[in-house]
């Protein structure tokens, strides 16, 4: 009587011997047309290597186009090579934190990268110096 007892405090599916716990059906499986999804990013790749070819007048432009192209790859390689398309709510809110991490160094980094195709910094109107014929300031 005492293992009937232990048996009914663990519960079913135990070391005891009960049911299994958990689920054992299958995950649904989703129908993604992965060679689309190829093709995409192939032809997204095309266009990268043609902006890179083709420059516009304005870097910016330049800039804006390569981060959306890789934007949009990212976004399909994650959402169904990764299978995060099909993942819970939890997942996705873990992809917060990088994401904006990302968007951060890719903000700080524009300006240098601007600054090393037009040739312009902002740290030359530091290294400027001093006009000589500017009269001193007077103490007080």
């Amino acid at each position: 009587m005492a293992s009937n007892a232990a048996v009914s405090r663990l519960g079913e599916g135990d070391a005891e011997g009960g049911a299994p716990r958990g689920h054992t059906e299958a995950a649904p499986h989703h129908k993604v047309n992965y060679i689309l999804i190829f093709v995409v990013l192939i032809i997204l790749t095309v266009v990268t290597v043609a902006v890179a070819f083709k420059r516009f007048h304005d870097e910016w432009i330049n800039l804006g186009i390569a981060l959306l192209v890789a934007s949009v790859k990212a976004l399909l390689v994650a959402r169904y090579f990764m299978h995060l398309k099909f993942e819970g709510k939890l997942i996705k809110l873990t992809l917060i934190f990088p994401i904006l991490l990302c968007v951060i160094m890719i903000a700080a980094l524009i300006p240098d990268i601007v600054a090393e195709k037009t040739g312009k910094t902002a740290v030359e109107d530091y290294n400027k110096p001093v006009p000589t014929n500017a009269a001193p300031a007077a103490a007080h």
